[in-house]
């Protein structure tokens, strides 16, 4: 528990100080001492925090109980924490947080062995935030994105006018009221296309949604911005199931979000909440794009793993092969 609180103080102190009031969102999935660490660390930095723990969402990108959403909007929480089994950042929830000005951090998925000081939460998160911004950069100021990989990814979208982030563990300002977040473990910059523009092919080879740790590929075709066809073994067909229940049109926008991987203290362990921080892997997504500055407003939001992509901007090459050149 000792090293637990230590490790879970790190996201505190890059974003609250003492007086600050947070509400951390829990599920009955989560091992119960995740939560008891993260009360424990924040009692110890002065910080008021409240949990609230309800059963499982059916997927991602599906709201907490009615309850847990009056109190993460209630304008005295200062800073919302999704530690929960399903991400929640694409949720109807989060949309409104952003709306009306709020900040959260999002932890879903995460295990104490995450947590450990030779793992992704014991990274260097500035060094991190030095790399990220210089591809945020390129990212911000590109007009198209080419991603290519030898399991036969071949990705083009336009960029034209959407901010790169650069998110290593610091609140990132999504929002001119000041709303915005960030992960923990953390460490990828990433910017969301221009819907309508996505064309081509992505293969996931790593990890992904739903799935977790991937035993065969599984591949979207893209067509005008939405994902035509997804092709695979099991896995796909669990992508397939959860599209075909809980999605609508909109949640095969694609390619939703393109991220750059920066933590290097990352090893693959199955779960998305680190495997697509891995330092030099790509992870896009498809679904909703709000809380990223788009458009699309969709009821999902899913996102899969590319383990060693080539990304090229304007015709700048920025990572290759598990390595990031700029």
């Amino acid at each position: 528990m000792i090293d637990l609180v230590k490790m879970l103080r790190t996201p505190l102190e890059l974003n609250a100080k003492a007086g600050d009031k947070i509400l951390i969102i829990t599920d009955t999935a989560m091992e119960p001492v995740l939560w008891e660490a993260l009360a424990t660390a924040a009692n110890t930095m002065g910080i008021e925090s409240t949990t609230a723990i309800m059963t499982p969402r059916a997927t991602h990108a599906i709201s907490p109980t009615s309850a847990i959403c009056a109190a993460a909007t209630d304008p005295g929480t200062d800073i919302v924490i999704y530690l929960t089994s399903t991400a929640l950042a694409h949720s109807p929830l989060n949309a409104e947080l952003l709306h009306i000005g709020k900040r959260h951090i999002l932890m879903e998925e995460l295990t104490t062995a995450m947590l450990k000081p030779d793992g992704p939460a014991g990274a260097d998160y500035k060094a991190m935030n030095v790399l990220g911004t210089r591809v945020q950069d390129i990212f911000s100021q590109g007009k198209s994105i080419h991603v290519t990989c030898p399991n036969g990814t071949d990705l083009r979208a336009s960029i034209e006018g959407r901010p790169g982030r650069a998110i290593a563990g610091t609140i990132f300002k999504m929002r001119d009221n000041g709303g915005g977040g960030c992960a923990f473990p953390d460490g990828e910059t990433h910017i969301c296309p221009v819907e309508g523009t996505g064309e081509g092919k992505v293969v996931f080879d790593l990890t992904a949604h739903s799935v977790g740790a991937l035993s065969e590929p599984i591949v979207l075709t893209i067509e005008k911005g939405f994902v035509t066809n997804i092709e695979g073994g099991a896995q796909a067909d669990v992508w397939k199931r959860i599209l075909d229940t809980h999605g609508d049109a909109a949640s095969y926008n694609a390619p939703a979000e393109i991220a750059l991987g920066l933590n290097p203290n990352v090893k693959p362990t199955g779960s998305m909440r680190t495997d697509k921080k891995m330092y030099g892997t790509a992870h896009i997504g498809m679904g909703d794009t709000v809380t990223l500055g788009g458009t699309c407003h969709a009821k999902l939001r899913l996102e899969g793993v590319v383990s060693k992509p080539e990304i090229v901007v304007d015709g700048l090459p920025v990572a290759r092969g598990g390595q990031i050149l700029v």
